[in-house]
C-alpha cells in the first residue's frame, strides 16, 4: 500500500513539474563588435586578435556547442597593415577565427558595398543585415540564418545603424524585426537573437517593438558591460563588448527545446589581457609577415614617451612635424577631425603613431591662404562650433565679441601676405571648406596641391629627431605648450 501512495506520489510530482524531464540544450554565444583594424595586440596588456583566437581556442578545446559572432564595424582606425590592405587582413583573420556570422557597421562600408562583399567571402562567415536596403526595398545582405547548434535552432537576425534613408530608422526598423522574429519562430527556431551595429539604447527600443527576440548583441557605441542590460518590457536581454579586441562576451544558456525558451543563462566579460591570455601564435607571425610585406616602416621604434599623449597634443606635435617636414609657413592639424586616438606610454613605433592620426591624415594637401584668411578659418571654426584646429608657424589668440556675437581670431600674421600652408586633405575638404561657405573672405580659394608624404612620415621622422636630441615625447610636448 505505501508503495502505491509512494508511487502516486512521484507521478503528482512529475506533472507538477514538467521541466525535470525536458529536453535541454546549451548553447555558448561569443561576441566580439567594433573591432576596427586593431589586428596587432594593444600597448597597454589589452587587446589585440590573435589573443582572440588563442582565447576562442582555448574554449572550443572544451565546447563543441559554440556559436561566434560580431557586431560589425571591423574596418577603420586601427593599424597601419590593416588600413594598406584596406581591411582585408582583418576579415582573413576572421576566417581564421571560425566567425558564424557578422553584422554590418557603418565604417565596414568605407571602401563601397562591393568590398564589403568582396571581404565577408574573406572571412567565411555570413554578413546579415535587415535594414539596409536598395532602392527596391530588398536587402543588400541576408536579413537572418537559421544555425543548428547542439540540438537547438538559433535564429540570427543581423542590423545595422538606424539612421534613413537605404537605412531603415525606427520605427519601420522594429516592424520588419518582429515580423522576422516571428517567422523565424514559425520556422522552428528555440531562440532567435539579434546581432546589431546599435548602441543598447537603441536596442531596448527595438525590444519593445519585437518581443520575440530573446538576446540583443549591440555595437556601434562601444559600450562596455560586465552584465546584461535587460528590458523591462520584453525581459530580452542587451550585451555589448566594447571596442578593439579588447573583450570578449561569453553568454551561455540552456535552453528547453520542447517549450522553445531559455531556462537559464549565465554572462561574463572576458579581457583580452595579455599577461592571462595565450594569443594564437601562428596568428600573431602571420600578422608580423603581412607587416613584413605591405608595411615593413610600421615596425620601426622612432622613440619613447613616459606619459600617454592625449589626442589634442599629438595634434600640436602633427603640426609642427607637417610644418617641418613641407618647408611651409604653417601648418593645421584638427584634433577632432583627423585624431583617433591619444599615443600611449613606452616605446613609439610608427604603428602607434599612425593609430593616432595616420588614417585621416594619410592624404595631405598644400594652400596658398593670406594671413587674414587663416584668422578668418579660425574664428569660423569657434563660430560654427567645430572645434578648434592645432596649428604652427604663427602665434594665435581667439576672442568672443560679445556685442557682435562673434568669435575672432588675432594673430602676428601679416593680413595681406599669403602664407603656404599645410593640412590634412581631410580638415581642407570638411573644416575649412565649411566655414569657407559662411565666410567671403574665404571664397573662391585655389585648389590646394596634393604632398608626397603622409602625417605618419612626418610625424615618425620629428619624434626620431626629438629623440636624437636626448628628449622624450612626453617632455617635448610639454615644452611646446
Amino acid at each position: 500500500m505505501m508503495l502505491k501512495k509512494s508511487i502516486l506520489l512521484i507521478g503528482i510530482c512529475l506533472c507538477l513539474c514538467p521541466g525535470v524531464w525536458a529536453d535541454t540544450g546549451t548553447v555558448l554565444f561569443l561576441y566580439t563588435s567594433d573591432l576596427h583594424d586593431y589586428i596587432k595586440p594593444g600597448p597597454d596588456n589589452l587587446g589585440g586578435l590573435p589573443y582572440v583566437a588563442g582565447h576562442v581556442a582555448s574554449v572550443r578545446e572544451t565546447r563543441d556547442d559554440i556559436l561566434l559572432l560580431d557586431g560589425g564595424d571591423v574596418m577603420e582606425k586601427g593599424d597601419m597593415v590593416s588600413f594598406k590592405t584596406q581591411s582585408r587582413i582583418m576579415y582573413e583573420a576572421m576566417g581564421k577565427l571560425g566567425y558564424d556570422a557578422g553584422a554590418v557597421g557603418n565604417h565596414d562600408l568605407t571602401y563601397g558595398l562591393d568590398h564589403l562583399r568582396e571581404c565577408s567571402k574573406l572571412s567565411g562567415m555570413d554578413h546579415l543585415c535587415l535594414n539596409y536596403n536598395d532602392n527596391k526595398g530588398d536587402p543588400y545582405f541576408p536579413p537572418s540564418k537559421m544555425y543548428t547548434v547542439n540540438g537547438a535552432k538559433i535564429g540570427v537576425i543581423g542590423l545595422t545603424v538606424m539612421k534613413g534613408g537605404p537605412f531603415l530608422d525606427l520605427p519601420e526598423c522594429g516592424v520588419r524585426l518582429a515580423a522576422e522574429a516571428t517567422r523565424l519562430k514559425e520556422a522552428g527556431a528555440h531562440i532567435v537573437v539579434v546581432i546589431a551595429h546599435i548602441g543598447s539604447a537603441e536596442l531596448a527600443k527595438l525590444s519593445a517593438l519585437a518581443p520575440q527576440v530573446d538576446l540583443l548583441f549591440g555595437g556601434h557605441t562601444h559600450e562596455v558591460r560586465k552584465e546584461p542590460r535587460p528590458v523591462p518590457e520584453t525581459g530580452a536581454l542587451i550585451l555589448m563588448a566594447g571596442q578593439y579586441a579588447r573583450y570578449v562576451v561569453h553568454m551561455e544558456v540552456t535552453l528547453d527545446l520542447d517549450e522553445k525558451r531559455m531556462v537559464d543563462q549565465k554572462m561574463r566579460l572576458v579581457a583580452m589581457e595579455h599577461d592571462k591570455i595565450t594569443p594564437d601564435r601562428d596568428m600573431m607571425a602571420w600578422v608580423k609577415e603581412e607587416e613584413m610585406k605591405y608595411c615593413p616602416e610600421a615596425l620601426e621604434v622612432v622613440g619613447k614617451s613616459n606619459a600617454t599623449i592625449l589626442p589634442d597634443k599629438m595634434a600640436k606635435v602633427a603640426a609642427v612635424a607637417l610644418k617641418r617636414r613641407s618647408g611651409a609657413d604653417a601648418a593645421f592639424c584638427h584634433p577632432g577631425q583627423i585624431m583617433r586616438s591619444s599615443l600611449p606610454a613606452g616605446a613609439i613605433d610608427s604603428n602607434l603613431i599612425f593609430r593616432t592620426g595616420g588614417q585621416r591624415g594619410s592624404e595631405l594637401v598644400l594652400a596658398r591662404l593670406t594671413g587674414e584668411q587663416i584668422q578668418a578659418y579660425l574664428g569660423g571654426l569657434a563660430q560654427e562650433r567645430k572645434g578648434q584646429t592645432e596649428w604652427a608657424g604663427f602665434q594665435a589668440k581667439l576672442s568672443y565679441d560679445r556685442e557682435g556675437d562673434q568669435w575672432k581670431a588675432s594673430s602676428d600674421l601679416n593680413p595681406d601676405t599669403r602664407y603656404t600652408v599645410v593640412l590634412p586633405e581631410l580638415e581642407w575638404s570638411t573644416r575649412l571648406a565649411r566655414v569657407a561657405k559662411k565666410d567671403p573672405l574665404l571664397a573662391n580659394l585655389k585648389a590646394p596641391v596634393d604632398l608626397d608624404f603622409t602625417f605618419t612620415q612626418a610625424v615618425a621622422a620629428y619624434v626620431k629627431e626629438i629623440t636624437e636630441q636626448g628628449q622624450t615625447l612626453d617632455e617635448h610636448v610639454n615644452s611646446l605648450d
